[in-house]
Formats: C-alpha cells, structure tokens, sequence
C-alpha cells in the first residue's frame, strides 16, 4: 500500500524533471545560436564584406589639383576608379612617414588592379610644388601611375579635407610640425562616394585608421581598408 501511495509522487517528480530539462535544453541552443550570430558580427567586421555591407557616404565635392608629373587631376577623372585618399605634407615630422609607409603597402597589394589609384593631397601646397612631390613619391613608389600626389590652392584644400572627408586640417602653433591633420583613409567608390564599414565595436566608421594609435594600442586598419578596396574593384 505505501508504494501505492508513492506511485503519484514518482509521477509529479517525473514531469518536474522533464520540464526542467525542456527548459534547459531551449535556453542551452538559444546562447549557442547568440553565439553564433556574435561571432558572425565580429567577423563581419574583420572580413571581406559584400559591397551591400558597406556604407555609402557622402560623394566627393569637385576638386582640381597638379600632380607630382604636373597633370591637372580633377574628381572628374577618378570616376570609374576606386582610390583611396589621405591628407599629408613632405616635411611632416610625425605621422606622414608611416602613412605612406601604409599607402604604399596598400598600392602594392592593389597593383594588379588598373582601375585602383591612390591619392596623396598636400596641406602645404606653398612648399611641396610638382617637382617636391615628385622627389618624395620616388621614396615610396617606383611606377607614380597609381599613385597621385597632389597640391594646389590652400583653401580649397583645406576645405576638401574639411567638407568632404570630415578629416581634420590645420596650421599647428609648434614651428617644428607646422601643420596638423588626423592619420587617417578614405576609400572612394567608382561613382566618387565614400564607402566604409562597421568598426569592431558595431559602430559605422567614415574613415580608416592610417597608423597605429599608441594611446589605444589600436592597430592600422590596412587588412580591412584592402579587403572593401577589392569588394568595390570586383564589383
């Protein structure tokens, strides 16, 4: 008789346990799959991205500058292109060194592809003429064909880098620098708008780090920068 009795109790504890591990089992794929989608973000943002993952920012405003060869280039003529742009000067003493260290790693892992130009603007364009440029292109490049380094009028520089790059341009109050600028690239489409991706963080970013940040210890964005360069040149 008292296992009689018990018998309902085996039977209560049998359906807790079974609900129990319904429960566990749910919660136990839910974390797996969040998991999975997490690591997918992340390597969203470490990998080649499809051309639909990558932001379309505002198009580029009309310029016209002198190359280092003295040809007149204009925005106009980098339509159909994909290039990448930065802001420097020829006696920089800080980060224009290592910024065309990168570019040029940049160009030799794009040469292959002839509708790819880099582009180089000067923020002292009262010292770095053609023939300045010239002499400093040939430190980091031996065909200048992909790579323009440009100068011309001050202020539609400065308002260039301003207006259409969100990137900072200055004189510095230090004699030595003489002038400042953010370590920064920008990609830009064949039809002239700026293009970029999301950072590691979720956030959409306008413009790629150029150099490393000490102060954050944060690394070049180089390997994403190429890999949405070769989204766009494949498209």
């Amino acid at each position: 008789m008292a296992k009689g009795k018990d018998t309902p109790y085996y039977i209560g504890l049998g359906i807790i346990i079974l609900i129990f591990g319904y429960f566990a089992v749910t919660n136990v794929v839910h974390y797996i799959e969040k998991d999975k989608v997490v690591d997918s973000n992340r390597s969203q943002d470490r990998d080649p991205v499809a051309d639909k993952f990558l932001k379309k920012f505002n198009k580029v405003p009309d310029f016209s500058f002198v190359n280092q060869n003295n040809d007149t280039i204009t925005n106009k003529d980098l339509l159909g292109k994909v290039y990448v742009v930065d802001f420097f000067f020829t006696t920089c003493p800080t980060i224009c060194t290592p910024m065309s260290v990168n570019m040029s790693k940049i160009v030799e892992e794009l040469e292959d592809y002839p509708d790819f130009q880099a582009v180089s603007i000067s923020i002292d364009p009262e010292y770095d003429t053609p023939e300045v440029l010239k002499e400093y292109a040939s430190r980091y490049v031996e065909k200048d064909d992909s790579w323009h380094f440009l100068t011309g009028d001050k202020q539609a520089t400065y308002k260039l880098a301003r207006e259409g790059f969100s990137s900072y341009v200055g004189e510095s109050q230090d004699s030595i620098i003489k002038f400042e600028h953010s370590g920064n690239f920008a990609l830009v489409d064949r039809e002239g708008y700026i293009r970029s991706r999301k950072d590691e963080y979720g956030n959409w970013i306008m413009v790629y780090r150029a150099v490393q940040e000490n102060v954050n210890d944060l690394e070049p964005l180089l390997p994403e920068l190429i890999a949405d360069a070769k989204t766009l040149l494949n498209k």
